[in-house]
């Protein structure tokens, strides 16, 4: 077993233990060369000889599916294969920063339209596995990760609060129809129990067992009771009030004649969309009803509420704008958006209030992301949304200091983070309104990119597919900073901190891209000279120009050093 801050292969660093099985333990870990990004390291024992084995086969296989998979949405990316111990393997992969679909069902059943959305994305890795001209055969809850995207992740217990699915054990994973029996009794087909050839077939039942325990919070009866088989109709028991379409596509899913079953994922995909399209199809054609039944009084009822609404709109605004502390200022706009989600402003004021102490913390953190989620709809049709969306992209670039220690520069966990909303900023009308701030959001959604993609693949890799792209983004970055309005003095010299500690952990690999030792140190002699120049009259802002001074002197001696 490996001890908290033991350094793995002089990079791996273990932060903790992550999960235990029988003969492996996972660990949460660094990964020091590449920008401490999140990775999962699997040691798997020795004592028998299989399990070893076993576990190299199904890494060898997640990264096969990786690479085939265009998008990487499904798999996660197997970094690296250590076997130079002889009492252990380890294989260390992206962290996935979620919970098994199946500790989430111990809450709640799902609400159906959660499971068509799943079931869809269930449907299509699995038919990406079909087309590897493979089967998975244990397609079941506790092997399908939900990647969190709700930040009090631990207090939640809503899947719809969750994202996107990671599938993870593949040991079922076969290429021949037949000469494997192992299987999860509460999900299997009939033909497994029966030790049948399979078929694709077999994986749209076990789909179907897993959509029932989604769709009800249940598990399936096993397949089998004291050695002989059980029938669909014992094992998949609906109760009343349940979604008429999803029942009826799990109960063919579940059909004992593999005939009668969809026949392909495809297939099955279809009859999702379509029962997906028919509830929101349903729901409206029930409000156009409504509507038609009270347009009239709306109408007349709709200009008075509209009138006393934006009065007390108004106030609200003004009692915000007016409060003394940024506590209270804080909780008036909250209130303003409770009135009107689409007050772009309001948005805006609650930046800067996390903005004063010039750090963004996991508590304000988890607090914007309440209030963006459950506005959004309202918020994009803000005329500030794109300036919201880039606020909300300053803010993690340059403020977030999750998983950074003290007295350390903010982890990469930020600019990561910020890359979604400097895309959602990039917008034909943000491009007119605010052309300075609208190029800053598409070079740092180019850094922090680039920032995920060296997360997502090995990190020798991404040096040599993406230096001379870094390269150009890092100068056309040098050459926009001090061009936008949103903050100045921290903007312009935290940026240029970013460039230099993108340069100190790159100079070899822009070496290797073709980009010259010179070039190196004309672009830290130039961020020195204008920080140097720079007049931070603030005593932090002093602190970060004098830090850019001593470290970019510290660049150009290992600059120095490297040729």
């Amino acid at each position: 077993m490996l001890n908290k801050g033991f350094i793995l292969e002089n990079r791996y660093k273990i932060v903790n233990v992550a999960g235990k099985g029988g003969t492996s333990i996972v660990y949460r870990a660094v990964d020091l060369k590449a920008n401490n990004a999140q990775r999962a390291v699997k040691e798997v024992m020795k004592s028998n000889g299989t399990d070893a084995y076993n576990a190299r086969q199904e890494s060898l296989l997640i990264k096969k599916f990786f690479e085939k998979d265009v998008k990487n949405s499904f798999f996660p990316n197997i970094i690296e294969i250590i076997d130079n111990n002889p009492d252990a393997l380890y294989i260390v992969q992206d962290y996935i920063d979620g919970v098994s679909m199946e500790k989430l069902l111990a809450y709640d059943p799902f609400r159906h339209k959660t499971v068509l959305r799943y079931a869809k994305d269930i449907c299509s890795v699995m038919s990406f596995i079909h087309k590897c001209g493979m089967i998975h055969s244990d397609m079941k809850p506790d092997n399908i990760m939900v990647v969190r995207n709700y930040d009090d992740f631990e207090n939640s217990k809503r899947p719809d609060k969750y994202d996107t699915l990671k599938f993870i054990d593949f040991g079922s994973v076969i290429e021949r129809r037949q000469g494997t029996f192992a299987y999860t009794p509460a999900y299997a087909a009939p033909e497994q129990f029966n030790k049948e050839e399979l078929d694709e077939r077999t994986d749209i039942f076990n789909i179907g067992a897993t959509l029932y325990h989604m769709m009800t919070g249940k598990k399936p009866r096993n397949v089998s009771s004291k050695g002989k088989l059980v029938s669909s109709q014992e094992r998949f028991a609906f109760g009343n009030g349940m979604n008429a379409s999803l029942v009826r596509i799990i109960k063919k899913c579940v059909n004992e004649d593999r005939d009668k079953r969809y026949q392909t994922c495809e297939e099955l995909y279809d009859a999702l969309d379509k029962a997906e399209n028919h509830t929101y199809a349903r729901t409206s054609a029930l409000f156009a009803v409504l509507a038609a039944v009270f347009i009239a009084f709306s109408l007349f009822a709709g200009n008075m509420a509209e009138k006393k609404r934006a009065a007390g709109l108004k106030e609200l605004i003004e009692a915000a704008e007016n409060a003394t502390d940024d506590d209270e200022k804080l909780e008036k706009f909250q209130e303003v958006i409770k009135a009107d989600a689409s007050y772009g402003n309001a948005y805006l004021e609650i930046i800067k209030i996390y903005k004063h102490d010039r750090k963004f913390d996991n508590e304000e953190n988890a607090q914007l992301v309440r209030l963006v989620n459950s506005n959004i709809n309202e918020l994009e049709t803000s005329p500030e949304y794109e300036k919201v969306c880039f606020q909300i992209g300053i803010l993690y670039w340059f403020y977030y200091n999750y998983g950074s220690e003290e007295g350390q520069d903010s982890s990469t966990v930020g600019k990561t983070k910020s890359v979604k909303w400097f895309e959602n900023a990039q917008t034909e009308r943000f491009k007119k309104s605010d052309p300075s701030d609208y190029e800053v959001a598409r070079v740092y959604h180019d850094i922090g990119n680039f920032y995920v993609i060296s997360q997502q693949k090995e990190f020798e890799l991404v040096k040599g597919d993406y230096a001379n792209e870094l390269w150009d983004n890092i100068n056309e970055l040098n050459d926009l900073a001090g061009k936008s309005e949103a903050g100045p003095e921290k903007l312009v010299l935290e940026t240029y901190k970013a460039i230099l500690n993108l340069e100190n952990s790159n100079i070899n690999y822009f070496a290797k891209a073709g980009i010259s030792y010179e070039k190196q140190r004309a672009l830290v002699n130039d961020i020195r000279n204008k920080a140097d120049a720079y007049n931070a009259e603030d005593e932090a802002y002093a602190e970060i120009k004098d830090y850019i001074l001593k470290y970019s002197e510290r660049i150009l001696e290992s600059i120095d050093g490297s040729q």
